[in-house]
């Protein structure tokens, strides 16, 4: 599937991958990758909103 953006951030779908989009959205099953990423972005963005502050470390 193609997506095409540019600078001003508008994307642009073919019909065909729009509705494959539709159907990975609607039907797609999340990779446990995602659910962890998931989770400590939510958990990074919870302790940003209390102390404004936040706290990267960076694994090799």
């Amino acid at each position: 599937m193609a997506v095409k953006s540019n600078a001003f951030g508008s994307t642009t779908l073919t019909a065909e991958d729009a509705k494959k989009f539709k159907n990975q959205i609607t039907y797609g099953k999340p990779k446990d990758a995602a659910r962890e990423s998931l989770s400590r972005g939510s958990s990074m963005a919870s302790d940003f909103r209390a102390s404004r502050q936040l706290l990267i470390k960076i694994k090799k």
